[in-house]
């Protein structure tokens, strides 16, 4: 059907308050209860706290709808750029377009109950790494919820989407209300945690050790400009310009080893296991630079950054005789 009345041309959008009950297949509007949107305005369908809540960047952009191509208005939420693993969310929103034209003939596929709503999965071009969740509001507006795979699987496609269903459907006429949100895991920054954030990189290594490494016997503090989670310590060569390059070592607090940026710059990895430590060593052939990785938690990382200016030969060298040092220092692994 479509709304007769002229002060409720669109869709209704409403907030309610109180207690809900779940409706199972299609919520209608509780007449009443909320105002009216003149438009369609799907930025309006997730707030800031559950945006927050989901790992997205608030305010969405919206691009407004294409009534000739049968395009409904769309809201990008955009990842945040600190996470690897992260997903866009993108919510849509029609007034005057039914589900059954917008999808074409798509075939539906699994469905889902949340949130007091029946959302449907249907195929996409994008192929079964890319999510599009959907449930019909009335005969002539829907609503569309597409997440896609961070890591360009089947498996974890649709984890943002429904992830974001209860917000949105907190926000459509008859949806549950105050849902609790969780992200997917790996969607939003970790946050500092585990041993290293009350550990001195700089005394990681006794001058005693230094010494047999050729390395200055202390260290200087760093810290990164880029990232307030990272900081560490640097051990100044002792044999000039050339041969050895300083020895750098850096304490990630919020980031696993397989998105720590002085590691995944240098090459593919290699097992490299010293006592029972499992560290991983980067190098590329021919370079001058050797890296290696340990996971101190499964957010937090040791990093080391060394080379051989003269000899890419010799690029690990100092590395892979530090490392047995470092075991005896470093907080243990969990």
């Amino acid at each position: 059907m479509r709304f007769r009345n002229s002060l409720a041309i669109g869709l209704a959008v409403l907030t309610l308050g109180g207690c809900t009950s779940t409706v199972a297949g299609t919520a209608s509007p509780v007449p009443g209860q909320g105002p009216v949107v003149t438009k369609a305005e799907p930025c309006g369908l997730l707030s800031e706290e559950h945006a927050k809540a989901l790992g997205v960047t608030y305010p969405g952009a919206e691009r407004p709808a294409k009534p000739e191509q049968k395009v409904p208005a769309t809201c990008r939420f955009r990842e945040p750029e600190d996470v690897r693993k992260a997903s866009n969310l993108e919510v849509s929103l029609s007034k005057d377009l039914s589900l059954n034209e917008y999808m074409n003939g798509a075939q539906p596929g699994e469905k889902f109950g949340i949130g007091g709503f029946t959302w449907t999965r249907y195929a996409t071009i994008l192929g079964p790494t890319y999510c599009s969740l959907s449930t019909e509001i009335t005969p002539d507006s829907f609503v569309e919820i597409a997440s896609e795979s961070p890591d360009h699987t089947e498996a974890n496609a649709c984890d943002l989407a429904k992830a974001a269903a209860p917000a949105i459907a907190s926000k459509l006429p008859g949806g549950e209300q105050n849902p609790q949100i969780t992200a997917p895991p790996g969607q939003k920054p970790a946050e500092p945690g585990g041993p290293l954030v009350s550990t001195d990189p700089c005394a990681m290594l006794k001058p005693e050790q230094t010494a047999q490494l050729r390395l200055a016997p202390t260290g200087e503090p760093m810290k990164s400009s880029a990232d307030p989670n990272q900081f560490g310590c640097e051990w100044a060569d002792t044999d000039g310009e050339k041969g050895e390059k300083a020895f750098d070592l850096w304490f990630y607090t919020t980031k696993p080893m397989d998105e720590t940026p002085t590691l995944i710059s240098q090459g593919q990895p290699q097992d490299f296991d010293s006592g029972d430590r499992k560290w991983k060593l980067y190098t590329e052939s021919g370079s001058k630079l050797c890296a290696a990785g340990l996971a101190i938690t499964p957010t937090s990382t040791v990093a080391i950054i060394a080379g051989n200016l003269d000899d890419p030969a010799k690029a690990c060298e100092v590395i892979k005789a530090a490392v047995p040092l470092l075991n005896a220092n470093l907080p243990p692994s969990s």
